[in-house]
C-alpha cells in the first residue's frame, strides 16, 4: 500500500480512536508536514495547554514490542536527566496503543513537544548574545549524557528490546551492487572492518543512531536541548554519533576555502567535545576510529542517494558523481577536504572530474 493510501486509511479508521486514546479529538490533530522516507505519521495537538505529539507507526518492520522498548530507553535518559520528549501513557495506562484497520496494524504513542525550536527552522540563527559555541557544547554534552546512561541501560525483557546493529542488513539495503560494483566491494569491506571491532560497554551500546539538527529542538530562552525521535534506536559503537555530530559541523563551513574549513572543523569538534567530556569519557584508540564510521556515513548517504541514479536532473547527479568519487577513490572525511571538492557547488562533481 502506498503512503498517501495509508494516510488516508488512518485519517478515514484510526485517526478518531487514536485521539480518543490520548485524551484529544481528530479534530484537534494537526498533520506535521512529511518528508521523503518518514516511517510514521505524525501529528501536534495540545492537551490543557499544553503542547504534545500523537506518532502513529504502521511499517511492518517496527513492532510493538521494539516501540514498547524505545520508549523504556527514553524514560530512562529523562530519569539521568536528559532532557528528551518523554512518552505519555494513554488513558488506558499504556504507553503504547495498538490498532487495526484492513489488516494492517497502527501503532500509536504520544510525546510531550520540547520547549523551542529546530535549529534549521530558524534559519540556523542560534539564540541572541549566546555564541554558538554554547550551542556546540551542548550539542556534544547531550550525546555524553547519553552514551553514559546506555552503559547502564537494561531492556525490560529479552522480548522488549531494541535491535543490534547487522552488518547483513546494513548491506541488503544496498540494492545497486550491479550498477556500482566497485562501490559495493568498499561496502562490503567496510562492514567486515566494523564487524571486527570490539563491542565492550565502554563503546558499545544503545544509540538513538539518527542524532542530527532535525531530531532535536533547542530552548532559545537559554540553550537547552531536547532530543526526539528514538525510532531508529539501536545497539551500535558510541563513536559514530560522534561522527554524525561531525557531519553536522559541515553546513557551517561548506562555502569556505580549504584552510577554513579545516580550522573550524577543528574548532567545531573542539567544542563538541568539551561538552561530551562533562558527562562521558571514550578512549583514544575509539576516538581513532573517527575516520572508520565517517565512511560508513558517507555509504549510508548514498544509499539514500543513490535511488536518484536515473534522475534526469544535473545538479542530483553531479552529488551521486561526487560521492561514488569519494567511496571509490577512498577520500576520507566525507570529501570535505578533497581537492575535487568547491566551495562554489559544495559535494559535486562535474563530468569528466572522476
Amino acid at each position: 500500500m502506498e503512503r498517501h493510501q495509508i494516510v488516508e486509511l488512518c485519517q478515514r479508521e484510526v485517526l478518531a480512536s487514536a485521539a480518543r486514546l490520548f485524551g484529544t479529538t481528530q479534530a484537534a490533530l494537526r498533520k506535521c508536514e512529511d518528508y521523503e522516507g518518514a516511517a510514521n505519521l505524525v501529528y501536534e495537538y495540545e492537551c490543557g495547554g499544553r503542547p504534545y505529539v500523537l506518532r502513529i507507526s504502521y511499517r511492518p518492520d517496527r513492532s510493538a514490542e521494539q516501540i514498547q522498548a524505545e520508549l523504556h530507553f527514553i524514560e530512562h535518559l529523562a530519569a539521568g536527566g536528559v532532557r528528551v520528549s518523554q512518552p505519555i501513557a494513554s488513558t488506558q495506562g499504556n504507553l503504547v496503543e495498538v490498532l487495526l484497520a484492513d489488516g494492517m496494524r497502527f501503532i500509536v504513542a504520544s510525546f510531550v513537544k520540547g520547549k523551542g525550536m529546530r535549529l534549521p527552522d530558524n534559519g540556523y540563527r542560534y539564540r541572541s548574545g549566546a555564541l554558538v559555541e554554547e550551542y556546540f557544547q551542548n550539542c556534544g554534552q547531550i550525546l555524553g549524557q547519553m552514551h553514559r546512561l546506555a552503559k547502564s541501560y537494561v531492556p525490560p525483557s529479552p522480548t522488549v528490546r531494541r535491535p543490534e546493529w547487522s552488518s547483513e542488513a546494513e548491506f541488503q539495503g544496498f540494492p545497486y551492487r550491479e550498477r556500482l560494483p566497485t562501490v559495493a566491494v568498499k561496502y562490503a569491506d567496510l562492514l567486515n572492518e566494523l564487524r571486527a571491532l570490539p563491542r565492550d560497554v565502554d563503546t558499545y551500546g544503545l544509540l538513538h543512531y539518527d542524532f542530527n539538527d532535525g531530531n532535536f529542538v533547542v530552548d532559545y530562552d537559554n540553550g537547552n536541548i531536547t532530543i526526539f525521535d528514538f525510532d531508529d534506536a539501536c545497539y551500535f559503537w558510541f563513536m559514530y554519533e560522534l561522527a554524525a555530530a561531525w557531519s553536522c559541523g559541515v553546513g557551517w563551513a561548506m562555502f569556505r576555502p580549504l584552510e577554513e574549513r579545516r580550522a573550524f572543523m577543528d574548532h567545531y569538534m573542539d567544542q563538541v567535545m568539551a561538552g561530551y567530556t562533562r558527562e562521558n569519557t571514550l578512549s583514544e584508540v575509539s576516538w581513532a576510529r573517527l575516520p572508520l564510521f565517517l565512511r560508513l556515513i558517507q555509504m549510508q548517504e548514498l544509499v539514500y542517494l543513490a535511488r536518484h541514479l536515473d534522475d534526469p536532473d544535473e545538479d542530483a547527479q553531479a552529488g551521486l558523481r561526487y560521492r561514488i568519487h569519494c567511496i571509490e577513490h577512498d577520500v576520507s572525511y566525507l570529501g570535505f577536504f578533497d581537492e575535487a571538492y568547491s566551495p562554489d557547488r559544495p559535494f559535486t562533481l562535474e563530468p569528466g572530474l572522476r
